[in-house]
């Protein structure tokens, strides 16, 4: 018989007036002359007596007294109020929804479910104490395990009026204990709120029933009645009755974090904005806020001796979760507290991967170790490959019913998320779930498996075609995932294969040239170095592939996005390409790409006439010893043909872009991303000699390619559809130049941002355009802040900066403003001519527009709508 309840013992009248023990054995049943007569059994209610047994035995009266107890009642249903927060934050929306089922119950279980941490208790304690402030008795029930929530509901079923006699027959297994419970409930006049907390294990609530088919412990309740909620990680719908209303809750947005955090803090713990940028780092968890605002509270008066360190600032405190993630677990110094292990965040995750080692489930959780080491974008379930699986000896024998099982109960736990991922299934990890989860296998023998595991799933997913646009969403995910493997093997190159350090290699590569291509030159850059990193040690400094790297990785540092990092660029090929010609030869195809790289470098800061000679050597050099049509050639025909161009040499451009269009269709295919830059350059010198209208049909095949091949948000073809602009301004369309301007900087804008070189232009272009249309003043502000950025980004000298200075001086003749359009012309023309020389068009134009300005000045009321005036109408290929 449970401890919970105290044995009782019978008594028997002898005749005469004596009284004879009747024994009573461990489970209640009393005997007489050692005979078991279960079907007749006396009860007391503890502390009580009862004068009459019941039945008699052998036509004798028994009395039934209560044997001494062993201690006090223990078990409390009253809601612990001391955990509720002053302020309950970011919970609004729900709190207001459920705050109206108190007052107009549904008649059914309402569940807050999602993974620890996620404040579904304090949720919870909120309605509680929203419920008790009207008056609706509030009852408080521990789910951690069976005999707490069989102790708490039998409280409940007591403070709710149930006969004690019949508690105690019910809770010793002499009736059932769930019906009783629920007749009860069910009986109660007026409204109440049943809270069970905790209840993660579905098992646990079955109470001897099913829990899924209204037999266990949770039912409906009356409508109108009572309100029964229960806070659990299991979200699984087929875990709870029919019509269970289900809330999922996820973490708190980076404001409301930052006022959980600066609540519990207070104001010396730095600004709203910074606890802001924790709260964000945090993911708005509000166990990971609360615990990194108590650390900051206690931590104020935290008494130091010399040399200790503790964060006070929400600076502070993210710097050191950045560092290592168990600072969230750890109390201040001089601060000694114990906690629960849902309170830590080193376990409160690690319990629910417990939960399903009971159930079955031992693999749930390598499945998220190796989960956690995937980038953070969201993971394609087609990527988690179980015939890889199968041949990483942690995951031998894996089938794939084995991992999309594991998956469905990580999913259910809330340890896993669906994710959005367009005509893909998808999955993702709360960051602290990750990072947490990462500290815990980077202790684990078997780490480096996690990384061959990941090296192989990666790679495979990254050996396709390019993908299309609408299936760019993936490859930016596979990206993010070739760099966490690629960072993973770099951690662990010891005891990774030689062949699957290759394997990460490549996926990083394909990783690296998506984000140049896409204009993530930072995050190309972090790429480039980790590959590099592995090479040296993997191969050697001097190896073909490492050089080649450093290539590529001067080749990103030094583009113009990354302002202060040209020249160390420049000094960088320079290097490289004097081993490479020690090591490789001078006609070697990857000393060929360092000499290329290089005149590309003198192109960028406008050096044209150094680079239009530098091609032309790598050019030659390449054809005489490759031939005509190897890459490399080609590749050097398109650099040479566009710095002719650069320099004002169209005819000889359109004559060299030309020959180079036709090999390019002939070796690679008229859709080939090398094919369509050329066709592009050819395209921008017919527009220049006055070719405009088929420069424009050339742009519209471009055009109708691009967005087909990468999707109108791509790069080439927003740069397509400027140069559709550009030509059809030089055929007089204004409208639908504008129209094409305006379109590129709305697509364009919001994946490369206002600094892009070819967003640049594009505004440069349009405001010179809104001056020809009349519009002036607005012209004027956008060239000068166009002109601020690319002073700052390109510098003073670069083609770019000195075209749109012109327009800009062009626009202040217009306006009759003589002095600063002259100050502009000779500052293009002091700026220009060391590099572009003294012939080069825009130079010559500056000259012409000189005389103009400085011998006829034109009033400024004459010139506001001149024939063919404003900015000159020649812009550089963008």
């Amino acid at each position: 018989m449970s401890d919970l309840y105290r044995p009782v013992r019978l008594v028997r009248r002898v005749d005469g007036g004596g009284w004879m023990d009747v024994d009573v054995d461990p489970e209640g049943v009393a005997c007489v002359d050692d005979v078991r007569r279960p079907s007749q059994w006396a009860w007391a209610e503890s502390g009580g007596n009862v004068q009459q047994a019941g039945r008699d035995i052998r036509n004798d009266t028994y009395d039934v007294r209560l044997s001494p107890g062993h201690g006090p009642g223990l078990v409390s249903v009253e809601a612990p109020w001391g955990r509720l927060p002053e302020r309950l934050r970011g919970r609004d929306d729900i709190s207001a929804d459920l705050a109206g089922l108190v007052a107009d119950p549904p008649g059914r279980l309402v569940v807050l479910h999602g993974a620890g941490g996620y404040g579904k208790s304090t949720l919870a304690l909120w309605l509680a104490r929203h419920a008790a402030d009207r008056q609706v008795p509030v009852w408080w029930v521990s789910a951690d395990n069976a005999q707490a929530l069989a102790g708490g509901l039998r409280e409940v079923a007591l403070q709710a009026g149930a006969n004690p006699v019949s508690v105690e027959l019910a809770w010793s297994g002499r009736a059932s204990a769930p019906d009783l419970l629920w007749r009860t409930l069910d009986a109660v006049d007026g409204r109440w709120v049943l809270v069970v907390d905790n209840a993660d294990d579905p098992d646990v609530l079955s109470g001897g029933g099913r829990l899924s088919e209204g037999t266990g412990w949770l039912r409906p309740p009356e409508p109108g009645h009572g309100l029964v909620v229960v806070t659990s990680r299991q979200g699984n719908p087929r875990s709870w009755p029919r019509h269970t209303d289900q809330r999922l809750l996820t973490g708190i947005d980076a404001a409301d974090a930052g006022l959980v955090l600066t609540d519990l803090a207070g104001p010396r713990a730095g600004s709203l904005p910074e606890a802001q940028r924790l709260g964000d780092r945090l993911g708005g968890l509000p166990l990971a806020l609360r615990l990194a605002g108590s650390y900051l509270a206690a931590a104020d008066d935290a008494l130091l001796v010399p040399g200790a360190e503790l964060p006070r600032t929400f600076v502070d405190y993210q710097a050191a979760l950045d560092a290592r993630v168990d600072v969230l677990d750890a109390p201040p110094a001089d601060h000694d507290e114990e906690r629960d292990e849902r309170e830590l965040i080193s376990r409160t995750w690690e319990l629910s991967l417990d939960l399903l080692a009971r159930r079955g489930h031992p693999r749930a959780r390598p499945l998220l170790r190796l989960l956690s080491f995937f980038g953070q974008a969201p993971i394609p379930v087609d990527v988690l490959d179980a015939t890889l699986l199968a041949t990483v000896p942690t995951w031998a024998a894996t089938t794939p019913e084995t991992v999309s099982r594991l998956l469905r109960v990580l999913l259910d736990l809330g340890l896993v998320d669906r994710a959005d991922l367009p005509d893909r299934q998808a999955v993702t990890l709360h960051r602290l779930i990750r990072d947490t989860n990462r500290h815990h296998a980077a202790a684990e023998p078997d780490v480096h498996q996690h990384a061959i595991a990941l090296v192989k799933l990666v790679h495979a997913a990254t050996r396709t075609p390019p993908i299309a646009q609408e299936a760019w969403s993936r490859r930016h995910a596979l990206a993010s995932h070739a760099e966490a493997a690629l960072e993973l093997c770099r951690a662990h190159l010891d005891h990774v294969p030689p062949d699957l350090v290759e394997q990460a290699i490549t996926a990083g590569r394909e990783a690296a040239f998506f984000r140049r291509h896409v204009y993530d030159l930072d995050r190309a850059a972090v790429d480039f170095q980790v590959i590099l990193d592995c090479q040296r040690q993997a191969l050697g400094e001097h190896h073909p592939d490492t050089l080649a790297t450093r290539t590529d990785l001067a080749v990103v540092r030094g583009a113009p996005a990354l302002p202060g990092q040209p020249d160390q660029a420049e000094a960088e090929l320079s290097e490289v390409l004097d081993v490479q010609r020690r090591v490789l030869g001078d006609h070697h195809p990857d000393t060929l790409r360092t000499r290329h790289a290089l005149a590309g470098r003198l192109a960028e800061r406008g050096d044209w006439p150094a680079a239009e000679q530098a091609h032309r050597r790598t050019t030659e050099i390449a054809q005489r010893e490759l031939g005509p049509d190897h890459e490399a050639t080609l590749a050097g025909r398109h650099a040479l043909a566009q710095a002719l161009y650069s320099l004002g040499r169209s005819a000889e451009a359109e004559t060299e872009f030309h020959a180079a269009l036709q090999a390019h269709r002939r070796v690679f295919g008229e859709e080939h991303a090398n094919t369509l830059a050329t066709w592009h350059g050819y395209a921008t010198v017919l527009a220049d000699l006055e070719k405009p209208a088929a420069a424009a049909v050339e742009f519209r095949s471009i055009l109708r390619i691009q967005e087909r091949k990468s999707g109108e948000h791509s790069e080439p073809a927003l740069s397509a559809r400027h140069g559709l602009g550009h030509s059809l301004r030089r055929l007089g369309r204004n409208t639908e130049a504008k129209a094409e301007y305006e379109a590129v900087l709305d697509l364009g804008r919001p994946t490369l941002g206002d600094e892009h070189p070819g967003i640049l232009t594009c505004r440069a272009n349009l405001a010179a355009l809104r001056a020809e249309l009349g519009d002036t003043a607005s012209a004027e502000t956008e060239l000068r802040d166009v002109l601020e950025i690319q002073c700052r980004v390109h510098g003073l000298a670069h083609p770019a900066t000195l075209q749109t200075r012109l327009d800009l001086a062009s626009l202040m003749a217009l306006n009759g403003d003589t002095p600063s359009a002259e100050a502009l012309l000779w500052q293009v023309v002091v700026l220009g001519s060391p590099t572009l020389g003294l012939d080069h068009p825009m130079i010559r134009l500056c000259r012409l527009l000189l005389n103009t300005v400085t011998s006829s000045p034109t009033p400024r009321r004459d010139t506001r709508r001149p024939r063919r005036a404003g900015p000159t109408r020649r812009r550089r290929r963008r």
